[in-house]
């Protein structure tokens, strides 16, 4: 019994054992015959090489850019340094407790030669300016200006005021000081009107009729050239100077235009004068006391005094009158403008020849179109 229990179990063990290898020795492993290595197809492989030198190139493109870029960076810091380097200083001094600039960093600044006079000095270049010590009065290109102090010299050398080179040099001789802006409306106010008959001249010439006939002429010319113009009054009405003022307030144009005849007790006395703004802390032209109040019209200094040079200097090129100057003072209209806004004296009613001029419409003609140019070059002056 246990013999033939033996030869079962050795039968059926040989049986087991030869279903698990027998499989296994004809077809091998199963498991590693499912198993199969993953590979790339060629495409794939061009495409990855593709896609390696793209990125290998780019990679190449930014480090050029990168470097050509701080090559740059390093060249301008390089360039303000020298520009800094460049630019003189303005060295100043104390003189009555007032700041005074020296007068050759001011001309170095401006790329001008200094020539001392006898009298005063010159300076040279793009621009001509003459200078007198101790007088206020000086010239830009031919044209009488006003300083608000006067030029000193203190040993050898000489000095300018802080504010006259600020306010009064600085817009005449470049306009990158300048307030940029476009002028699209201009306000014209013929000075006096109605009952208020302004100066008067020989054989009944009254200065409000005078002033109406050029700003009429004006508006005319000022529209041609697409300009909107706005009149304080335009027909012989009476009109306050604080009404004057209201209406810049309230249509708040981009230049406001004052426009006058002189007069004077002398009867010989002739010429035109442009005035703006006297800056605060500062004398009028025809006065020698400091005003310290700072009015509206003070946030325009620089433009005012430029128009009014280009106004002045248009104005002596056309006419030939005599150069009165472009002057400060503290006029209502000009104290209380809410824009650049200078006011124009055409010439003394009260010389017999002038004050004849001055109603002739050929002669009004002249001073218009030189106003009209007076602006065109103060525009461009800052373009």
């Amino acid at each position: 019994m246990r013999e033939k229990i033996r030869r079962f179990l050795s039968a059926r063990r040989r049986a087991m054992l030869w279903s698990i290898f027998l499989p296994t020795f004809l077809f091998g492993d199963i498991t590693e015959a499912q198993e199969k290595t993953y590979q790339k197809t060629r495409a794939q492989l061009r495409l990855e090489e593709q896609r390696r030198l793209q990125n290998q190139k780019i990679a190449e493109i930014r480090r050029r850019n990168a470097e050509r870029n701080a090559a740059k960076a390093e060249a301008a810091r390089t360039a303000s340094t020298k520009a800094a380097a460049a630019v003189p200083k303005l060295r100043y001094t104390w003189i009555k407790s007032q700041r005074y600039v020296l007068l050759s960093d001011i001309a170095k600044f401006y790329s001008l030669s200094l020539v001392p006079t006898k009298i005063g000095a010159v300076l040279r270049g793009r621009k001509k300016v003459d200078l007198y010590y101790n007088k206020r009065i000086a010239a830009v290109d031919g044209v009488t200006i006003y300083f608000t102090n006067a030029p000193v010299l203190r040993g050898t050398n000489a000095y300018l005021h802080e504010k006259d080179l600020l306010l009064v040099l600085d817009p005449l001789l470049r306009g990158g000081g300048l307030m940029k802006y476009q002028i699209r409306t201009i306000m014209i106010d013929p000075g006096h009107g109605g009952s208020d008959k302004g100066a008067a001249g020989p054989r009944g010439l009254l200065e409000k009729n005078l002033n109406l006939a050029m700003a009429l002429k004006l508006r005319t010319a000022l529209r041609k050239l697409g300009y909107q113009v706005i009149m304080t009054r335009a027909a012989d009405s009476t009109l306050s100077l604080q009404g004057r003022s209201d209406l810049c307030e309230k249509f708040r144009p981009d230049l406001f235009l004052s426009i006058h005849c002189n007069a004077a007790s002398g009867k010989t006395i002739t010429g035109i004068e442009t005035f703006a703004m006297t800056p605060q802390g500062c004398a009028s032209s025809n006065d020698s006391k400091p005003g310290n109040t700072k009015s509206s019209g003070n946030a325009f200094d620089k433009n005012n005094y430029r128009l009014a040079y280009e106004i002045q200097k248009a104005l002596l090129r056309n006419t030939e009158a005599e150069d009165r100057g472009v002057k400060h003072a503290r006029f209502f209209v000009l104290r209380n403008a809410s824009c650049p806004a200078v006011l124009i004296e055409t010439g003394f009613i009260s010389n017999q020849r002038e004050g004849a001029l001055l109603n002739r419409a050929d002669y009004q003609a002249k001073i218009v179109n030189a106003i009209v140019l007076g602006i065109l070059n103060y525009r461009a002056a800052y373009r």
